[in-house]
């Protein structure tokens, strides 16, 4: 059966013709092609670092060591500040990704301290109360580093080599008192110094466009590598659920008798075993993953497709040009595949959205719950659950209901679509 025959083409055209559904497709499509781009759009590693010993390439090449740009350390750099000291001394140049966080990465939220006009230390937010400044080193590690009590230095100051405080001096009330080694000009604090936000950090400080969880999460790159979860999960779950429901749904149709008769009955009792319950027992005895949370719905999801395709391949089966096929000689086999499931295809095509829509809930619920993946995994239930834990963190629930609620409008839109274009009595 040609897939381009005149009543297909028409199908197809009037599914262009819905805008709704057109351009969801579109927009789908868009993310997807996102999704498989991966760290080259949201990831912690630069796209391209020229030095001059050359092009280095560490979102492709991996883990790359500092001293391979001219750096002291075997310790991986932080690409942020690495790019930010090339281009100060110039020395070369690094090009980042559009979201410079890896969706797994725990972010130390670090914006800019200065002296504001009255001489107290300050940030983007206001005057710092009470916290610390500090340099950074060129793993991201602290230098040195000043206790500030409302805006001025008090206390203790420290110089840090290798994780170990080699120096300390002391103030009070933005005055130095003493120091072992050095005086207060050797102390007094300079060049790119900067401060600590506790997380969930609301959005716009230290380059977090959508600020942090309370993890310390980049909220955006979380979304990210949630939406990729996502796609891997469907990649997993529509062919299993399309192969168990194709194959015994349009086996039931096709032979009905006892053996559609006795699938139906285990059917009905698979289908009363709590699903919920199943994952609970799962997950006190296993660490649940991705493949094994799929797995366990397809499991579960294959009945409703099933049911339906019985129904189909039931009034396919009764037609002439299959009794034909059995004169003539044809197998079962070849039957199903040439003359059966061709004849399901609105059914299968129709129906695909709307297992997706199912997945993306029941996955996201699962999370909410506690009962999905572990809380380091980037998933968008598990951002629900924070934002419910920090009810004043909006840029964590309004991002992610956001992105839930208008990935499944898209996904519905082009399963009316689907439904519209493949109507039978607008066909007829």
């Amino acid at each position: 059966m040609s897939l381009i025959d005149p009543l297909t083409r028409r199908r197809l055209e009037r599914f262009r013709a819905s805008r709704g559904a057109w351009w969801s497709l579109l927009a789908l499509s868009a993310l997807c092609v996102m999704a498989a781009l991966g760290p080259l759009l949201v990831g912690n590693r630069a796209l391209v670092v020229s030095t001059e010993r050359g092009l280095r390439f560490p979102a492709v090449a991996g883990f790359i060591a500092s001293d391979e740009f001219g750096m002291e350390g075997k310790r991986e750099p932080d690409y942020r500040l690495l790019s930010e000291k090339l281009s100060r001394e110039g020395r070369g140049w690094a090009l980042m990704p559009l979201v410079p966080f890896s969706p797994e990465q725990v972010c130390e939220v670090q914006p800019r301290a200065f002296l504001s006009e009255d001489g107290r230390w300050s940030d983007p937010r206001g005057p710092i109360t009470e916290g610390r400044i500090f340099t950074l080193a060129s793993d991201g590690s602290r230098a040195r580093s000043w206790y500030v009590v409302d805006g001025r230095l008090h206390g203790e100051a420290r110089l840090t080599e290798g994780g170990a405080t080699v120096a300390r001096a002391k103030f009070a009330e933005g005055r130095f008192i003493s120091s072992k080694s050095g005086n207060e000009k050797d102390w007094t604090p300079g060049g790119d110094v900067r401060t600590q936000v506790p997380s969930p950090c609301p959005p716009g400080l230290d380059g977090h466009w959508l600020g942090t969880d309370e993890s310390g999460h980049d909220v955006l790159a979380r979304l990210f590598g949630g939406f990729r979860l996502l796609l891997i999960s469907a990649l997993i779950y529509l062919p299993g659920v399309y192969l168990v429901g194709l194959v015994l749904g349009g086996a039931m149709g096709y032979f009905g008798g006892r053996f559609d008769m006795v699938l139906q009955r285990l059917m009905e009792v698979w289908s009363n075993v709590p699903f919920l319950y199943a994952i609970i027992l799962l997950a006190s005895l296993l660490e649940p993953s991705l493949a094994l949370l799929t797995l366990l719905l397809v499991a579960f999801s294959w009945i409703g497709l099933a049911q339906q395709l019985r129904a189909s391949a039931y009034q396919a089966a009764a037609k002439d040009y299959v009794t034909a096929s059995r004169a003539l000689g044809a197998g079962h086999l070849r039957i199903i595949w040439k003359h059966v499931l061709p004849n399901c295809a609105t059914v299968i095509l129709t129906t695909l959205p709307f297992s997706l829509h199912g997945l993306i809930v029941s996955l996201s619920s699962l999370d909410y719950l506690g009962f999905g993946l572990p809380p380091t995994e980037p998933t968008w239930g598990e951002l629900l659950h924070q934002a419910n834990e920090n009810l004043g963190a909006w840029w964590i629930l309004a991002p992610s209901v956001t992105c839930l609620v208008g990935l499944m409008l898209l996904i519905n839109a082009v399963g009316e679509g689907l439904q519209d274009a493949f109507d039978l009595k607008r066909n007829r």
